[in-house]
Formats: structure tokens, C-alpha cells, sequence
């Protein structure tokens, strides 16, 4: 069916595109389409044709010159002698060597399977000089060879990776390997190493090969696909439901949970009133839903999807927030899409060379702030809500402080996490499907560390390659700064100088611990290593750490403060303003670009390299603590206005959906291409927005099925709890 759906696309494409063609010109074709010559797809189907047959023996003649006249008789067949894989020495199967003998042997006859096969394999491509040291060839082409007669059955093609040398490359290579399926990993590395008769391979040494395999499925897949099937009923039923409430009885008997003064807490929603009061019920006509309608009611795609894509500020709303979270997450995502796409180009060494040195890469380069104005963000407003509701007189539920936040958070990301463990996997068709396996998932081992955010420390040292989820690292830190963040919001409130003295201290240590790590482990700043140094990036002791990475979180804190003890509002005078904007500024463009030397030549001596590392994050987390304050307080003029357009708030709240999925919409894309991915900078913008809009599509989403439902339950079952006090 998908295949028919192509080819009617392509067709529709053509006609639409190309001048002329219905009238059978051929307008740079070879053939025409249509006339008297049959139909479009007939006409397609024999130039395709043709063009296979051309093919057909330009590949057999190549194969049989790689393979050589040792490997031929002196008809031009394959000699099929494998006397080195003898099945109890070398620990292969019988069938697999049969099956490897019929193959070679038929590559001599011309077979097209035994030619697909062998043309599937990976060689010395073009661009091999610009870094391709990934000669995947093509699992598409190799895994379609299906149902080949054989003396005990048949067989079809089976795509491994193989990871060695070649003779005269001293870099390890990654090399796409087609064989029949019924050889297994070890069977392919002893014939590579041992025979040396596999097309294109006969002088590559093997370490590791890994095959994708036929997989079943899981009970853990089984369960998702369970859950997400009773998820999507739900919602269809309570859409339904909502619809005719509201359109057959005249009704509108949603909960009036009017969105609170900031949708997200950095990444987490800061709902303070659904912490600390209850809301009520509309009560515009007879008819109300009994506690059974309200929860249903909480999955209607109608009422949650509208919420999401209210763009109107409500009262007390800090409208600034909200331009500074998308920005952010659009900065971490173009991040990773340089980060993960250039893994798989085939001239990453080339391209990237070239675009580290340029003075406009460096913002992607130091792309990892964005997440520390996460935090910052985090800090400022469960400072701001709490000492607010504080300054008010009102009384605050601290278990419900802790539970609200737990609650916000976990169920949608436990569905990512477990979407990506059991679904994920079985989404994956490209070269790369091996890798990406149920039983290789850490999560299946690991997923409970993520419950109770703590796969920052758990496994010991916590190396994101160990992590279930990677880039869930942030929320388990968020996570253990909300837990101590009590603690300072009570001293600032009764004794503002002990509160700022304890978050002095903690400072202090945090700087003092990253001089440490820094000298320790032989860090440096720069993202890439250099010489005996490794990337602080990538270090699992300095990257993920919370004694690390709370800096900027206590200085959103700070300015949550004072901007509570301002009220919002203060007039600064014109000249300290541009003197404060312009120190901002100039502390932010040191941060982000302050490193830009390094890449051409002129590396930091250690000491500088150290203070970079220890003082660059708190630095940035001031510079965007003024903006913030600024923007908020009514001294941001401009900037302020770009950041407090309306806009920005359907975006905003899908912030949190959009860091747990974007990831996995990236790794879909390059783990479905067939062929490496040149790099370019046109490819990258075209990827980066693409990838900016399928992640914001895929996390409207998720927020429908599993988070925006999840906050209306917990404000219906709230109501019930203090009615029944």
C-alpha cells in the first residue's frame, strides 16, 4: 500500500512540476510518459527496467574484477572452495556456510540477488578524504533480497555492521556487510577475517559485527501499545463528550482552571494555584458532569488542545518568560541537530573543520547555555510563586509543593521514556536498526533511576551513554534543586540575609567543585578535546553533576526575589539602565564567544581554561538574570516587547513535551536514512527547521495524550479532596 501511495505521489508530482507533460513532451525525459507508448506507471516500470538491465552488467563485471581470478575458474565463475571455515573450528554454522558458497558462487552467474547483495556492501565511497569513515553501502537494498532457493529452504539478505581496519586507513571504520540470514555476527567476522572472499572485504580486519535481526515483539512493547491504544480511546470519547455538552445541551461545564501566572516552570509547570486553592465549577446551565464526566472530560483533544493555543497573557503573567523558554529550546535543539547529524555525514571531518573556525558557529558551539537558562528560569520562578504566595499571607502545603511538581513531571515523561524503550526501537528500518534495540535500551535496567530523578548519579558516574534517556539528565537535576529549594525560599523570606549567605556558600562550592573537577579529570572547555584533555562537555563528572550545575539556578532564585520584593515594577534611571544593558551584553557575547580563539590556533593556557570553566555558566546565568529582570520590571523597552509578544505562549507551553521529544524525532530521521547525510549548511537549516517543526507537532501531541489531561486530573481530584475536608 505505501509503495502504490509513492509512486501515485510521484506521478501527481510530475505532472504537476514538469510543462508539457500530459502532452507527452519529454522535457529532459528520455521516454515520453504517456500516449500511445501505455500508461505513466507502464512507461516508468520499462525505463526503470532498462536501466536495471544497463546496470545489471556493469555490476557483475565489476564484481568479478574485485573478487579477482584467484576467486574464478577460467569460466569466469566463482571458485567455491571455503576450506578455512570449517564448522567445528571455527564456530560456524553449516547452513550459513552453504548459504555464503551459493551466494558467492551465484555472483559468478550473474544472479541479480547475488548482485543486489554484493552491491548492497559498503566500499571506499567518495569523500573517504573528508572524514567518511562510515562505508554503510545500503541496508534497503540488501534486506529486499527475499526468498532465495537454497538446498534447505530459502534465504534472504541480512545487514550487519562491521567495525576494523583496512589495510593502509588508520582509523577505524564502520562498514555495511550483506550476507544471508542465516549467518550471525561471529559467522560474519570469521568469514571476513578467515576466507577473505566477501566482495569488497578482503582486506578489512573485523573487531565487532552487529546485524539487525528480526525482532518480535516485547511485552513491554505490547503494554505501550496497550496504553497508547487506551489513551487514544479516551480521548476520542471525551472529545465526543465535550462536543456535545457544549454544542447538542448548550453547556459548558469544563473546570474554570484559568492558566495560572506562568504555564512552565522552566521546563516544569509552576501551577501554584492548583498547589495551594481549589477552582470551581462553571455553572452557566442544569446540566454538570458527575466526578466520572469531569475526568473524562480531562482527554478531550477539543478543550486541552484550545488551552495550549490560547495565545492571551493572563493577569500577572510574566510575559517576558515566555519568549526566553521557546528561544531557548530552539537554541537547544539546533544544537543537537549539529551535535547528532554530524555523527552521520559523510564528510564530517571536512565540514566540520571548517565551520568550528567561523565566528557565527560559536552560539552552536556553546549551545550547552541554553540549558542553563533553564535553570535559571527553574530557580526564578518557584522563587517568585512561593515567596508570593508567602508575602500574601496565604499558608503553603509543602507536600504539596513536592507532589505537584512530581506530578507535573512524571507521567508524560515516564511515557516518553517508555514510548522510546518498547516503540521507538521498532520504528527504526535504516543501517543503523541494530543499535537501537529493546534489550540494548538502558532504560529497560535503569528506567526506576529516572523515577526518582536521581540518573544523574545512578549508575555511578552517571555517563549520558549509561543514562536512561540522555537528555533526561536536566530534570533529575531540576528535580534535586526543587527538593532543597524549601530550604532557601523560607530563609529569604525571614531572614533575607542568611538566605542570601547560604546561597553565597552554595555558590562558592559549586565554583570551587568545578576548579576541582576541571584539574582533576584534565578538562577543558573546548566542546572538542585537545591533546591528553577531554571536552568538560562530554565529562560525566562535570556536565551532569548538581554540585556542578546549581550556580545559576540560585541566581534565578535571587532575582524570583526581587522581583517579588519590587513587585515587578521599579524605575531605573536611563544611563544606569543602558550601563547595566550594555554590561549584560557584554558578559553574554565573552561567554558565548569567548572561546572563539581556541579554533584558531591559540589555545588557553590552563589557568584561563579552568576560570572559563568555573565562572562562564554563572556569568551567563547574570547576564540573562539582568534581561529577565529588566524585561520584567518594565525596563526591557524593545527587547521586552519581542519577548512579550503573545506569540510566543502556544510555544511556550509545549516546552517541556518538546525537550523530552525532540531528541528521538532527530534520531528517527538519520536513523531512517538509508545513505549518509552530506553536510552542508543548506542541509542543516533545512534540517534544523524541519526538525523544529516535526518535534513541536509530535509534542502538541503528546501534551493532548498524556500531559495536559494529567494536570486537569490533578486540579479535579484537588477540588474533590479540599470539598471533602
Amino acid at each position: 500500500m505505501a509503495t502504490v501511495f509513492v509512486r501515485l505521489f510521484t506521478t501527481v508530482a510530475l505532472l504537476a512540476i514538469t510543462p508539457g507533460f500530459a502532452k507527452g513532451q519529454q522535457n529532459g525525459f528520455p521516454i515520453n510518459m504517456v500516449g500511445n507508448k501505455g500508461t505513466v506507471g507502464e512507461e516508468m516500470t520499462k525505463l526503470f527496467g532498462r536501466q536495471t538491465d544497463s546496470v545489471h552488467g556493469i555490476v557483475h563485471m565489476s564484481l568479478l574484477n574485485e573478487i579477482g581470478k584467484s576467486s574464478t575458474d577460467k569460466k569466469g565463475r566463482v571458485n567455491t572452495t571455503m576450506s578455512p571455515l570449517n564448522p567445528s573450528s571455527y564456530n560456524v554454522s553449516q547452513q550459513c556456510i552453504d548459504d555464503v558458497t551459493q551466494y558467492l558462487t551465484d555472483i559468478g552467474y550473474g544472479q541479480t540477488y547475488a548482485l543486489r547483495m554484493a552491491d548492497s556492501t559498503g566500499r571506499l565511497p567518495a569523500g573517504a578524504m573528508e572524514g567518511n569513515g562510515q562505508w554503510i553501502g545500503s541496508s534497503r537494498e540488501c534486506r529486499n533480497v527475499k526468498n532465495v532457493p537454497n538446498a534447505g529452504g530459502t534465504f534472504n539478505g541480512k545487514y550487519c555492521q562491521a567495525t576494523g581496519y583496512m589495510t593502509g586507513i588508520p582509523s577505524q571504520l564502520l562498514i555495511g556487510v550483506c550476507v544471508p540470514d542465516s549467518c550471525i555476527g561471529m559467522d560474519v567476522l570469521t568469514i571476513i577475517n578467515t576466507a577473505h572472499v566477501l566482495p569488497y572485504l578482503t582486506n578489512v580486519n573485523v573487531v565487532h559485527v552487529q546485524c539487525i535481526e528480526e525482532r518480535p515483539l516485547t511485552t513491554g512493547t505490547i503494554v505501550m501499545f496497550v496504553i497508547i491504544g487506551n489513551l487514544a480511546v479516551l480521548m476520542l470519547a471525551a472529545t465526543l463528550y465535550d462536543v456535545i455538552i457544549k454544542y447538542v445541551l448548550n453547556n459548558n461545564p469544563s473546570v474554570t482552571d484559568e492558566l495560572p501566572v506562568t504555564i512552565q516552570d522552566g521546563d516544569v509547570t509552576a501551577d501554584v494555584t492548583s498547589l495551594l486553592n481549589t477552582t470551581s465549577v462553571s455553572s452557566q446551565s442544569s446540566y454538570q458532569p458527575g466526578i466520572f464526566g469531569e475526568c473524562l472530560l480531562a482527554f478531550s483533544v477539543l478543550t486541552n488542545g484550545g488551552k495550549i493555543l490560547d495565545a492571551r497573557h493572563s493577569s500577572g503573567t510574566l510575559a517576558a518568560i515566555h519568549g526566553i523558554r521557546v528561544l531557548s529550546m530552539w537554541w537547544v535543539i539546533l544544537g543537537h541537530v549539529f551535535g547528532l547529524f554530524n555523527n552521520f555525514g559523510d564528510n564530517t571531518l571536512d565540514y566540520a573543520q571548517r565551520i568550528v573556525k567561523r565566528f557565527t558557529f560559536q552560539p552552536i558551539l556553546n549551545g550547552t547555555f541554553s540549558v542553563d537558562s533553564f535553570f535559571f528560569l527553574s530557580g526564578l520562578l518557584v522563587t517568585y510563586l512561593t515567596l508570593r504566595e508567602l508575602t500574601e499571607g496565604r499558608n503553603v502545603n509543602w507536600f504539596m509543593f513536592y507532589f505537584h511538581r512530581f506530578w507535573r513531571l512524571t507521567p508524560v515523561y515516564m511515557f516518553i521514556v517508555f514510548f522510546y524503550t518498547y516503540v521507538f526501537p521498532y520504528l527504526i528500518t535504516g543501517p543503523y536498526a541494530s543499535y537501537i534495540t529493546v534489550e540494548d535500551n538502558a532504560c529497560v535496567k535503569h528506567w526506576w533511576t529516572n523515577l526518582l530523578y536521581i540518573n544523574n548519579l545512578v549508575p555511578w558516574p552517571g555517563k549520558l551513554s549509561e543514562q536512561c534517556y540522555g537528555v533526561s539528565w536536566y530534570l533529575a537535576n531540576d528535580m534535586q534543586f526543587h527538593v532543597i529549594s524549601p530550604i532557601i525560599i523560607i530563609l529569604l523570606y525571614k531572614k533575607p540575609r542568611i538566605g542570601y549567605a547560604v546561597i553565597a556558600l552554595l555558590i562558592g562550592v559549586c565554583l570551587s567543585s568545578r576548579i576541582g573537577i576541571a584539574l582533576n579529570h584534565d578538562l577543558t572547555s573546548t566542546i572538542f578535546p585537545v591533546g591528553n584533555k577531554t571536552s568538560a562537555v562530554s565529562s560525566s563528572y562535570y556536565y551532569t553533576k548538581p554540585w556542578t550545575r546549581i550556580s545559576t539556578y540560585l541566581v534565578g532564585m535571587v532575582v524570583g526575589y526581587l522581583l517579588v520584593k519590587t513587585n515587578c515594577k521599579l524605575r531605573i534611571n536611563k544611563v544606569v539602565n543602558i550601563l547595566c544593558w550594555a554590561a549584560a551584553w557584554a558578559i553574554a557575547l565573552s561567554v558565548v564567544y569567548g572561546l572563539y580563539g581556541t579554533y584558531h590556533g591559540h589555545p588557553l593556557s590552563t589557568a584561563v581554561d579552568v576560570l572559563y570553566m568555573a565562572v562562564s555558566r554563572l556569568a551567563w546565568s547574570i547576564a540573562i538574570g539582568w534581561l529577565t529582570f529588566a524585561c520584567l520590571t518594565g525596563n526591557g523597552g524593545p527587547i521586552n516587547a519581542i519577548l512579550a509578544w503573545t506569540a510566543w505562549i502556544p510555544i511556550s507551553r509545549l516546552t517541556y513535551c518538546a525537550y523530552l521529544t525532540h531528541i528521538y524525532v532527530l534520531q528517527l530521521y538519520v536513523m531512517y536514512q538509508d545513505r549518509l547525510i552530506n553536510g552542508s549548511d543548506i542541509n542543516e537549516i533545512y534540517i534544523y527547521i524541519s526538525s523544529l517543526v516535526i518535534s513541536y507537532m509530535v509534542s502538541f501531541v503528546v501534551s493532548l495524550m498524556a500531559e495536559a489531561p494529567m494536570m486537569r486530573l490533578e486540579k479535579i481530584l484537588l477540588r474533590k479532596f479540599k470539598r471533602s475536608e
